[in-house]
C-alpha cells in the first residue's frame, strides 16, 4: 500500500468514526436542537399528603390556623366562595351559608357540619407552568350526604397558594 492510499483510507476510516460518534450522540438524546422541545417529567403528586393538607384546613382545632398557607398575609384575596373573594368574612360562615343556602347558625365555628377526614373523588393535575398544582374534590355533608365542592392549588412543596369553594369552581 503506497502513502496515497494509505493516507485516503485513513481519512475516510476518520470521518466514519466521526460520523458514528455524531449519530450515536444524537440516538442517546444527548443533542438537543432548538426545534426539539425539552420537556421535563413532573413529579408524582403524593395523594396522602394533599390530603393531610385539605383535612388540615378544613379540621384543625390546635388554635394554629393556616399552617399550610404559603402566603398567610394575603389569605384574604386567596380564598374564593362561590366565585367571591373571602375577603375579611369568616370562612367557616360563608361555607356554612353557600353549602345550605341558610344563614349561619351561631354556634358553627368549625367545618364540623362536614364528615371528618372524607373526601371524595379527589383528582390532582399539575399546571401547564409546572409550578403548582390543584387538587379538586367533594367534602361530604354529615347530615344529608350531600357533596360539596372544593378546590386547593399547591406550590410543589405542598403549600396551600389558593382555595376554592362552592359552586361553579372556576380555576
Amino acid at each position: 500500500m503506497n502513502k496515497k492510499s494509505a493516507l485516503t483510507l485513513g481519512s475516510i476510516g476518520g470521518v466514519l468514526v466521526i460520523l458514528i460518534i455524531i449519530i450515536a450522540f444524537i440516538m442517546t438524546g444527548q443533542h438537543k436542537t432548538n426545534s426539539q422541545s425539552s420537556s421535563t417529567k413532573l413529579p408524582k403528586i403524593n395523594q396522602a399528603k394533599v390530603i393531610k393538607r385539605i383535612d388540615y384546613e378544613f379540621f384543625n382545632d390546635s388554635g394554629t390556623p393556616l399552617k399550610y398557607f404559603e402566603n398567610s398575609d394575603n389569605y384574604d384575596d386567596s380564598v374564593f366562595v362561590d366565585n367571591t373573594k373571602l375577603g375579611d368574612r369568616s370562612l367557616v360562615g360563608v361555607v356554612y351559608v353557600s353549602a345550605f343556602n341558610s344563614d349561619q347558625p351561631n354556634d358553627v365555628g368549625t367545618f364540623s357540619f362536614f364528615k371528618e377526614h372524607e373526601i371524595e373523588n379527589l383528582t390532582t393535575k399539575w399546571e401547564k407552568d409546572g409550578n403548582s398544582f390543584v387538587a379538586k374534590g367533594y367534602s361530604v355533608v354529615k347530615d344529608t350526604g350531600k357533596k360539596y365542592p372544593f378546590a386547593f392549588e399547591f406550590n410543589a412543596d405542598y403549600m396551600i397558594l389558593q382555595e376554592w369553594y362552592g359552586k361553579d369552581i372556576k380555576i
